[in-house]
């Protein structure tokens, strides 16, 4: 961690060396997060407690964070939610897509489709190709978003079917790792709700139960 000295200091955070101390006054607990060397030096990262926008920031995703919390312990409290039985299934990997292009809602779903379509063509059943997305708006710019995870029975053909995927979307940014159940991302991306074109199962046979669990 880097530290600075009052006056560097000041100039960080663009305030007075008496309102700084007068900070450190009135919340004790944090000078315990700085150091004496000969003269007091300040952590960069208290910076933000002078600044505002960086605080407001920081508590928005914190916000956030609490309320995926909230879902996630609500779909766990309910057995018989559709992500409870999608948790429950095997997965390979969750990417994510974000497009270059501002598509709307049925933009993103055809892209999905799509995408699902080229694999099965290809691949066909010996894939065993199970997948399933969710669609969310960007929250920095106009235009919507995928993320998916993907079930591939066929161990030899996961590295053929994530060049493929990356093909497809080879004009937009693509994310990708392997799925790990117990970072709960099956909750993280259905934690907005699933109605209509926000989302789809495609390649197995949920799909009468899961239109079901979703009304």
């Amino acid at each position: 961690m880097k530290y600075y000295d009052i006056k560097e200091f000041e100039k960080k955070t663009k305030r007075h060396k008496s309102t700084i101390y007068r900070f450190y006054r009135k919340h004790k607990y944090l000078l315990n997060d700085t150091t004496l060397k000969k003269k007091r030096l300040f952590p960069d990262s208290h910076i933000k407690y002078f600044n505002s926008e960086i605080l407001f920031d920081e508590n928005q995703v914190l916000k956030q964070e609490n309320e995926t919390m909230k879902r996630l312990i609500d779909c766990l409290m309910d057995k018989e939610n559709l992500q409870q039985r999608l948790w429950k299934m095997d997965w390979s990997y969750f990417f994510t897509v974000a497009y270059k292009a501002e598509r709307n809602k049925k933009s993103c779903f055809r892209q999905m489709h799509a995408m699902y379509e080229m694999l099965i063509e290809k691949y066909g059943d010996e894939s065993g190709i199970r997948l399933f997305f969710t669609t969310e708006p960007f929250s920095n710019r106009k235009g919507y978003h995928n993320h998916f995870v993907i079930h591939i029975e066929n161990k030899r053909l996961e590295e053929q079917i994530i060049e493929e995927i990356n093909s497809f979307f080879k004009y937009d940014r693509v994310d990708f790792k392997r799925y790990d159940k117990y970072r709960a991302g099956l909750f993280y991306i259905a934690k907005a709700g699933l109605v209509n074109e926000d989302w789809d199962i495609l390649g197995n046979n949920l799909g009468d139960e899961a239109v079901k669990n979703a009304n």
